[in-house]
């Protein structure tokens, strides 16, 4: 399963960030209008989070010694990979969530 999730990942990673690379081309040059800057809003989140899941199944494939799934393996790569995820989310809503701003400049 380890081996599943980490071959779809990796092609869903390059994918994204190959379409995060073309994007910022096209709206570096003004190709495009604004359907880059558009891509670049929406997929932001989905690019993390394929990022995390490539990221910690290559650190689990690479950290277990055993055959089998190793619990407490990933529990420890998981949690922080989690933790980062939730925070790129509360980040990316902070103005929804109608948590406090910093001062106007």
């Amino acid at each position: 399963m380890s081996a599943f999730l980490h071959r779809l990942s990796a092609i869903l990673f390059y994918l994204l960030a190959g379409s995060f690379f073309v994007s910022y081309l096209l709206l570096r040059n003004g190709i495009g209008l604004a359907w880059p800057q558009w891509w670049m809003n929406i997929a932001d989140l989905p690019l993390a989070l394929v990022a995390a899941l490539y990221g910690g199944s290559s650190l689990y494939r690479s950290v277990k010694r055993t055959e089998g799934v190793s619990k407490p393996l990933l529990i420890v790569i998981s949690i922080p990979l989690l933790a980062f995820f939730t925070l790129l989310i509360v980040l990316n809503f902070w103005n929804v969530l109608g948590l406090p701003q910093g001062p106007a400049l």
